[in-house]
């Protein structure tokens, strides 16, 4: 009876503040999955496109927006102890991955370690990161946010670090994006979720290339990740520093 009613009252509540609404309700990791749209599918798709990107067990890995640990727990599991940060300020997410025994004894035993930042920032640990990962997170944030995040997590790239995130094109795609109705940038003030943000392909290369950074739009992997998850239908870019 309690979750019909919750989901009745989701129903009622204006989506701009359906996020605000689910961190007050009682949860359980079927919530969690729910709110993150993603599943364990999801997550061994993400840590594919990671070990395509060249990520080997001894890479030091961020992972922006960890949420419930469907990447995470294949990517502790493959990296060597120590190795693995997530940063999501949703903690209920993760706690809910970790009332399950195996997943609390794999971040235990490997030594993972979590932030709870909003605004993308792991430099208080002192670690430079070979890669960072966001998937999902880009795609609700406020305009502004694009370059704090690039911004931020600049500040813990490796020189030779990589950072993979997904965005959603304003111009859209070939697997089941459309983009926005005009193909410009949804110019969002604020955090958008359940809803979505959109940047157009200059906006993300520009903001990239003000902080430094050469941003690299790669088709390829929305093709892959979208034959079998086609709902995820985002666009993938690659963020590494630009030659000197």
């Amino acid at each position: 009876m309690m979750n019909t009613n919750i989901e009745r009252l989701k129903r009622l509540v204006p989506c701009e503040i359906r996020g605000i609404l689910w961190r007050l309700l009682p949860q359980r990791l079927e919530d969690a999955r729910s709110y993150v749209g993603t599943n364990a599918v999801s997550g061994q798709l993400q840590f594919e496109l990671l070990r395509r990107e060249g990520c080997v067990p001894g890479s030091k890995v961020l992972e922006i927006g960890c949420g419930c640990l469907h990447l995470g727990v294949p990517l502790i599991q493959y990296l060597e102890k120590g190795n693995y940060i997530g940063l999501d300020p949703n903690q209920w997410l993760r706690q809910e991955a970790m009332k399950t025994r195996d997943v609390r004894q794999l971040v235990n035993e490997k030594q993972a370690r979590f932030l709870s930042e909003d605004d993308f920032d792991a430099s208080k640990l002192g670690i430079k990161f070979d890669f960072a990962f966001s998937h999902s997170v880009l795609s609700h944030a406020a305009h502004w946010q694009l370059e704090q995040f690039l911004r931020n997590v600049g500040k813990v790239l490796a020189p030779s670090g990589r950072v993979l995130a997904s965005i959603r094109l304003a111009e859209g795609n070939a697997y089941g994006s459309e983009g926005t109705p005009d193909h410009q940038d949804s110019m969002h003030k604020q955090w958008q979720y359940p809803g979505v943000s959109w940047f157009t392909l200059q906006t993300v290369v520009e903001t990239a290339n003000r902080v430094g950074l050469a941003a690299v739009h790669v088709p390829a992997y929305t093709e892959f990740y979208t034959k079998t998850r086609p709902s995820e239908c985002h666009d993938w870019f690659v963020f590494c520093w630009q030659a000197a």
